[in-house]
């Protein structure tokens, strides 16, 4: 499967490429679209939807207050009706479905890199393309991807290009990070670089928070750990960063402006904590990759009348699915070779052949008086003989038809699937101190 992204101006026009890619053919479990929902066009929790941003509620009328989004925008079937409320990191809120809005939700919720562009470059889209689709939709724009074979290749990227998406060059840039020695003289470069035209969204302002907080806003901009161990170890000591995201082409006019406010060579200040005993590990890191694994969400809450703090651990329970399909696979084939050979043959035919025989006859009698005696005379006598005469004709005398002939059978196919078990073991006293929550039936 291969996957193909593309970014349109709006929710409308996302959604006629949905519905298109889904009479195409293509599963709307292969298909996904997010939309940026900062305008709150879209609000689940309020009595009216807003697309156009007129003022005026967009749903049918009769539609209660908080329906479902999905419903609400006429999805009655099919990906839209699945359409759901969603906030990702670096980009806000947004309105997604589909598997791409699943994954980058999973992402958010684990703390995972980058949110959107984690979830894209999963699905096997390089981190410059993953970078350029989630600014795209930071911008406003709405992302559609489908999944398909590289047969339909070419059929669905034609498909979604007849709606005309942005071009995602236009979005792409460089990323440009500053360190500081203070948070006041980063809020000055910030300041400088909005008044030279600078957008201030495309800006990040960092200062020291804890070890996994600083570690994980540079994960949100996708930075490598190399870098990221020195700009967290930065913030750890008390300096602030900068982390612009420079317009394409506007390369040497932030560093012209950044310039100004001298920041400092983050490699040397390694060299001088790495003399004083840091490791070159962040301790962050390590925080951030034990919430990755376990993906552990721990709420604090007092009891009114115990005033115990109770901690949640999300295991998750996998069970595979045995999915058959077909493939034609080639047994061989059948070569009939037509060609033209020569063998002797004779058949007896009977020739006729002239010739002249001169014979001499021995008379007496008296010659005739018609005065023909002495008078010269010449015969001539043409002689025929037969020759043979030998002709061809191409006669049809068998056809050979060559067809191919099918036949369908039924066959079991059987293999094996897992599926995660959960035991409870409970060596308490209290047994009744142990709940166990039913399983939410599927709709």
């Amino acid at each position: 499967m291969i996957t193909l992204s593309h970014i349109y101006r709006d929710y409308d026009t996302g959604a006629r490429v949905v519905a298109e890619l889904e009479r195409s053919g293509i599963p709307h479990s292969d298909i996904s679209i997010i939309s940026n929902n900062d305008t709150g066009r879209f609000d689940r929790g309020s009595s009216k939807i807003d697309r156009d941003a007129d003022g005026v509620d967009d749903r049918a009328e009769g539609a209660g207050k908080g329906a479902g989004i999905g419903a609400a925008l006429g999805g009655a079937a099919g990906l839209l009706a699945g359409l759901g409320m969603l906030a990702i990191p670096g980009i806000g809120p947004v309105v997604a479905a589909g598997w791409l809005a699943s994954t980058a939700a999973m992402a958010a919720a684990g703390g995972a890199t980058g949110g959107l562009i984690g979830a894209l470059t999963q699905s096997g889209i390089g981190e410059d393309d993953a970078r350029a689709y989630a600014e795209g939709v930071r911008r406003g724009g709405t992302l559609v991807t489908a999944r398909v074979d590289e047969s339909r290749r070419a059929a669905t990227d034609a498909i979604m290009r007849r709606f005309d998406p942005t071009d995602t060059r236009s979005m792409t840039g460089d990323r440009i990070v500053a360190v500081f020695e203070s948070t006041a003289k980063a809020a000055e470069a910030r300041q400088a670089l909005v008044g030279a035209g600078i957008d201030n969204g495309r800006m990040e302002l960092l200062d020291n928070r804890t070890d996994l907080d600083n570690w994980a806003a540079f994960k949100r901009h996708s930075l490598p750990d190399d870098d990221t161990h020195l700009y967290a170890e930065g913030l750890r000591r008390g300096h602030a960063i900068l982390v612009i995201n420079a317009p394409a082409g506007e390369h040497d006019r932030v560093m012209q402006v950044l310039a100004r406010f001298s920041p400092i060579d983050i490699d040397e200040h390694a060299t001088q904590w790495r003399k004083t005993g840091w490791s070159g590990v962040h301790p962050g890191k390590a925080a951030w990759d034990a919430r990755r694994m376990t993906q552990t969400t721990t709420t604090a809450a007092t009891a009114a009348s115990t005033g115990t703090r109770s901690e949640e651990q999300v295991i998750p329970v996998y069970e595979e699915e045995l999915k058959v399909g077909k493939r034609v696979v080639e047994q061989g084939n059948v070569r009939v070779r037509v060609y033209t050979v020569e063998h002797p043959v004779q058949e007896g035919l009977t020739l006729r052949e002239e010739r002249v025989a001169v014979e001499r006859r021995p008379v007496d009698r008296p010659a005739s008086p018609t005065g023909e005696a002495f008078r010269d005379r010449t015969i001539d006598v043409t002689t025929h003989r037969e020759e043979p005469v030998i002709g061809k004709e191409a006669r049809v005398k068998e056809e050979i038809v060559v067809r191919k002939e099918a036949d369908q059978r039924t066959e079991t196919v059987r293999d094996t699937v897992r599926r995660t078990e959960v035991e409870v073991e409970d060596d308490r006293v209290k047994a009744d101190r142990v709940r166990a929550t039913p399983p939410i039936p599927k709709r």
